[in-house]
């Protein structure tokens, strides 16, 4: 609940409010009050009966409890003699508690004195009440509350609250502005979207007539056998001048060798033998550079109503060279590593499948494996991403020619490689002869700027058919024995166990450099 609002006060503040507006005498300090009294004593031993040394005594007491933060530790006995005196004390108690739990926030404290003092101080904690109540309605966005009391502190509160009421007003009107426009740009947005999406289908139907008008044309009279119309766009596509063009018989021949589904084609189409009515098909054609390039060919068979047979073909053939070339870029990108251009993990999966498979049929074994470059983010939070790029690129090339031309290795991902070992044993020289191979070329140092570097690898190997041949097994498993020869203190290998014992052997490292013993790991570096 909140305090009572402006001008609710009780009777008694006003009371304290009209005392304290009496004329006041001029002040003094606490020295001059206390050296006055002092000197005034005479008078007050008559009046209390007390000696000088318990008058000085009570007056310092008092002057403590006026000054000093922490209450004195013991009342003067003189002090308890005197009534008075005591009430004295009890009036600075109480204003003491009042002011203390007032400049702390806590405006509830109920003052026991009366009279003037406990008036006003009543008056100063219902004033505070009152503007913290006032403040906190402004903060809850009431901002139509004012303070009428206070003085040039009130004036300044009620300018504030002013000056926030018609901020507060004017940011209402901007966002309501805001609002309008906002809605206003969704429509358009709607609009311009509508329009994007005709054009995309006038560009596209644009686009598609684009390219008719830009494919050769070709026309076959297969019942008189003159020679073959080609349009001046054909002959600029093939490089084959009409005059020494070969006819649409010789395309079979044109063909390239690998696309024998195009040869087939057009040696039924020119012979009959079971001819589509219409067909599309890609195709490299040799052109008169010698060259081949792609070209998509599109036609169609007139049949001789009266014979029923193949009488006419007619068609169009486009250059789709640049498009045979991107679907190879992607096609590559989508299976290839950016950074080192190794096999990524799609392709090392479906590889995986075919040479289980191999294995199934031709009684082989394939080691499949995992592995790490020790300590590798040393590189990147020493020297940066663009050296650890490159230390990735040079691993990944002597990974790649340590290879047997039947081997596979891929990158899956940061420092991750994953490799396909085909051999005739299980565990015989062969694997081992690769690993050891792989690693002697790895162990030669790697210069990075002015920086060297010795790589080593922690590797993970699980054989197949001895430990699986489902694909996601055999890499789980070489996943464990990876991280088992880290377990065991990295630059080794370890070999899958059903058991959980997995094998581990430890790379030797073989290669002598200078003489000098300048193998670091990787973020270290010499000069």
């Amino acid at each position: 609940m909140r305090p009572a609002g402006p001008g609710q006060f009780p009777s008694w503040v006003k009371m304290a409010e009209a005392k304290g507006a009496r004329d006041e005498p001029e002040k003094e300090s606490p020295e001059q009050m206390m050296s006055r009294a002092e000197k005034d004593f005479p008078a007050a031993d008559e009046d209390f009966g007390i000696s000088a040394a318990e008058y000085k005594e009570i007056l310092h007491h008092i002057y403590a409890l006026s000054r000093d933060s922490s209450f004195p530790e013991k009342t003067p006995d003189a002090l308890e003699r005197s009534q008075e005196a005591m009430e004295i004390q009890r009036i600075l108690f109480d204003v003491r508690n009042g002011l203390l739990r007032a400049s702390r926030g806590d405006f509830s404290y109920a003052v026991s004195v009366k009279g003037f003092i406990g008036g006003a101080l009543k008056s100063l904690q219902a004033h505070l009440n009152h503007m913290a109540w006032l403040t906190r309605c402004v903060a809850e966005g009431d901002l139509d509350q004012r303070m009428d009391f206070m003085g040039e502190f009130a004036d300044s509160f009620n300018s504030m609250a002013e000056q926030l009421a018609t901020t507060l007003g004017e940011l209402k009107k901007r966002q309501e502005s805001l609002e309008r426009l906002t809605e206003k740009l969704r429509h358009e947005i709607g609009i311009r979207r509508e329009a994007e999406r005709r054009l995309g289908s006038e560009e596209e139907r644009w686009h598609l007539a684009v390219q008719c008008s830009r494919d050769g044309i070709w026309d076959v009279n297969l019942e008189t056998g003159e020679p073959a119309y080609y349009s001046p766009r054909l002959e600029e596509l093939t490089g084959l001048r009409a005059e020494d063009a070969p006819s649409i018989a010789d395309w079979e021949h044109l063909c390239h060798p690998e696309d024998a589904d195009a040869r087939a084609l057009f040696h039924n189409l020119l012979s009959g033998e079971g001819t589509p009515l219409s067909f599309s098909i890609d195709h490299r054609l040799r052109g008169g550079d010698g060259v081949y390039r792609w070209f998509m060919t599109r036609g169609m068979m007139v049949v001789n109503a009266a014979t029923h047979r193949p009488s006419r073909l007619i068609g169009v053939t486009a250059d789709i060279q640049e498009r045979k070339e991107r679907e190879e870029f992607y096609s590559y990108r989508a299976t290839h590593d950016v950074l080192t251009e190794l096999p990524n993990r799609s392709f090392f999966g479906a590889h995986l499948k075919n040479a289980i498979e191999c294995v199934k049929h031709e009684g082989a074994n394939l080691a499949v494996i995992m592995a790490d470059i020790d300590n590798f983010k040393q590189v990147n939070d020493t020297m940066g991403h663009h050296a650890g790029d490159l230390l990735l690129i040079e691993i990944a090339s002597r990974l790649q020619k340590s290879m047997r031309e039947s081997d596979l290795v891929a990158r899956f991902g940061g420092d991750e490689f994953a490799m396909l070992l085909f051999f005739p044993l299980i565990e015989g020289q062969g694997i081992q002869g690769v690993i050891d191979r792989m690693m002697n070329s790895l162990h030669k140092p790697i210069w990075l700027g002015y920086r060297q570097f010795a790589i080593t690898m922690s590797m993970g190997i699980s054989i197949c058919p001895k430990n699986g041949e489902d694909p996601e097994e055999l890499l789980k498993r070489a996943d464990d024995a990876l991280y088992c020869s880290k377990a065991k203190g990295r630059d080794a290998c370890a070999y899958w166990s059903s058991d959980g014992d997995h094998r581990v052997e430890k790379f030797k490292h073989r290669y002598a450099g200078d003489g000098a013993d300048r193998r670091r790991r990787p973020g270290s570096s010499m000069e």
